[in-house]
């Protein structure tokens, strides 16, 4: 087989050729497709990663707002326990006053029934005394119950000083002076009440006696201004009034 330069020569043109018209028709295109395919790829690629982190942003976001909403329920539980705390204190405390105030009423009403059922019991008492004494004189019918009174009466005025007595005298001023006792007296006990009182406080003033069985015993020695007071009546008075004071002192 004989070699031949010019056949060569043909087909490195051919080849050539060829190459150049792949080149162009065929490798550029190609490589436009897969530049702009990569470009795509690569475009597709970052708008993927950046939705990848714009999803992470979010998710970050919702964590973060779910965490806020989270201690804003516990904040918001927190607050409604101590405001029902506070409520609940709130009303025992309300409670608890208002049933030691009924307490309290319950027992000053208690006290003050015992004190007006004792008052009325121990006024009863001095009354019954009053009429168990009155009885008794009566039962012992003595001649001269009064004349033991005047005896103190007289004491009385022994014993007072000048000007007191001096004070009681000026009250008269033409004024009667009234001795009012227990029982009526008779012309002989009346006459010696007479002279026994003006010796000492009426300077011969006039001297006027009436009968109050209500006196129980004793006698009442009334000036205008002033009363004199010597009967058992105002004695179980004064007696009634000390043991009461003493009773609730005590």
């Amino acid at each position: 087989m004989k070699f031949s330069w010019w056949t060569f020569a043909l087909q490195v043109v051919n080849f050539l050729i060829l190459v150049w018209l792949l080149r162009r028709f065929l490798f550029r295109p190609v490589s436009a497709i897969v530049a702009r395919r990569k470009e795509e790829i690569g475009r597709t690629l970052a708008d993927a990663s950046a939705e990848r982190q714009k999803a992470a942003d979010l998710r970050a976001e919702l964590e973060t707002e779910r965490a806020g909403i989270e201690a804003e329920r516990q904040k918001a539980i927190e607050e409604q326990r101590e405001r029902l705390g506070a409520e609940r204190s709130k009303m025992l405390e309300e409670t608890r006053s208002q049933a030691a105030e009924i307490l309290n009423q319950a027992r000053q009403r208690i006290e003050e029934e015992r004190a007006s059922a004792g008052e009325e019991l121990f006024a009863r008492t001095i009354q019954l005394a009053g009429v168990l004494a009155e009885r008794l004189l009566r039962d012992l019918a003595l001649p001269s119950i009064e004349k033991p009174f005047l005896a103190r009466v007289v004491d009385y005025l022994d014993r007072l000083p000048e000007q007191e007595r001096a004070g009681l005298v000026s009250q008269l001023g033409g004024n009667d002076l009234l001795v009012t006792t227990a029982h009526v007296l008779g012309p002989d006990e009346e006459s010696e009440w007479r002279i026994q009182l003006q010796k000492r406080i009426t300077n011969g003033g006039t001297i006027k006696f009436r009968a109050d069985p209500g006196l129980i015993a004793g006698a009442e020695i009334t000036f205008p201004h002033a009363v004199l007071r010597f009967n058992w009546r105002d004695g179980l008075v004064a007696a009634g009034k000390e043991i009461h004071r003493n009773e609730h002192s005590g």
